[in-house]
């Protein structure tokens, strides 16, 4: 039988784990089809540092439906993610994946911003936050502990829960901002993208509007700019600056946690591209599955591709942020 997660049990890890030291949290947050997973696979590769892709999106993928992992095996078979559920909770078959799906949907929405921020003027939202911020600090701690890492690097992307870590105990979090030029992010939402087999509930990524992509190219933005002002240290990185200049990009990332990395400390970089190796990424990109050698490319596409009056559109709807990180 499963067992529960009450929240006096996950109260007793949290503290537990605030008493080790708080878990260095590197929060890659931005706009889908932005280059975060290709930065999450980037980080990964730095000593200390262990990439588990959208970790939001892991009990869906992982125990409830035994989707792929990043090295290739389904969920149930990655030693990794078996030790992961081992360690955190004695095993993944010992937690009621439906009831933590029920938690986290009554907590980590856009829409529930408000009350994440002033949470304590809502005890019913208050004891539910709580629960989840340990269940948390659990999986993050055991994350840190099986993989041997200092930094834990989450890509999940998600504004609310950026600010949810904020004032999660036992997390000391950092944020990676990605940005692309939002009429590169409209042209890849407007194409049907395949995912590999095993990687997800559907066989394509569906296409979206420019007008729905537009408006959450702002909203997200602004929402992850927002987090700086309230003191969550953050470094802006443009994805097509990533790509042309990828060591001095993932320089700047890893200050975030005090950390001054040595030239062969970046030796999977070369003029070919990335090498890369396996990852035990949940959720994330169809890059993930990849390994060798990754080219280094900018992708800009919208350049040829995209109609005239769409791009007219997309310039005129996002020129405030667009403006602001360097795009003209």
């Amino acid at each position: 039988m499963p067992t529960q997660l009450p929240a006096a049990r996950s109260t007793l890890r949290v503290e537990a784990s605030a008493a080790l030291g708080a878990i260095p949290v590197l929060y890659v947050a931005g706009m889908p089809r932005s280059g975060s997973t290709l930065l999450d696979l980037m980080l990964g590769q730095l000593p200390g540092h262990c990439d588990v892709g959208e970790l939001f999106y892991m009990w869906q993928a992982g125990p409830l439906r035994d989707q792929r992992c990043g090295c290739g095996e389904v969920f149930s078979a990655c030693p990794f993610w078996t030790e992961v559920g081992r360690v955190a909770f004695g095993g993944w078959d010992r937690v009621d994946v439906r009831e933590v799906l029920q938690l986290q949907a009554s907590v980590d929405k856009t829409v529930y911003l408000p009350l994440i921020l002033a949470a304590r003027l809502f005890p019913s939202y208050q004891r539910r936050l709580d629960q989840y911020m340990a269940l948390l600090t659990t999986l993050y701690a055991a994350i840190r502990q099986v993989s041997g890492a200092t930094v834990v690097i989450d890509s999940t992307k998600r504004p609310s829960l950026a600010y949810i870590l904020r004032r999660t105990p036992g997390v000391d979090l950092a944020l990676v901002h990605i940005v692309r030029d939002p009429r590169g992010v409209v042209t890849s939402w407007s194409r049907e993208v395949a995912l590999p087999e095993g990687a997800g509930p559907r066989s394509h990524l569906r296409r979206q509007s420019p007008v729905l992509i537009s408006r959450r190219w702002l909203t997200v933005n602004a929402m992850i700019g927002m987090l700086e002002r309230l003191g969550v240290p953050r470094v802006l990185l443009r994805y097509e600056d990533l790509v042309r200049r990828p060591s001095d990009e993932l320089r700047r990332v890893a200050r975030l946690h005090g950390d001054a990395l040595w030239a062969d400390d970046l030796d999977f970089l070369s003029t070919e591209g990335l090498h890369l190796s396996s990852s035990h990424t949940v959720a994330g990109g169809r890059v993930r599955f990849q390994t060798g050698v990754v080219p280094l490319r900018t992708d800009e596409r919208w350049r040829t591709e995209m109609p005239a009056r769409q791009r007219r559109f997309v310039e005129v709807v996002t020129w405030p942020l667009r403006r602001r990180y360097g795009y003209r």
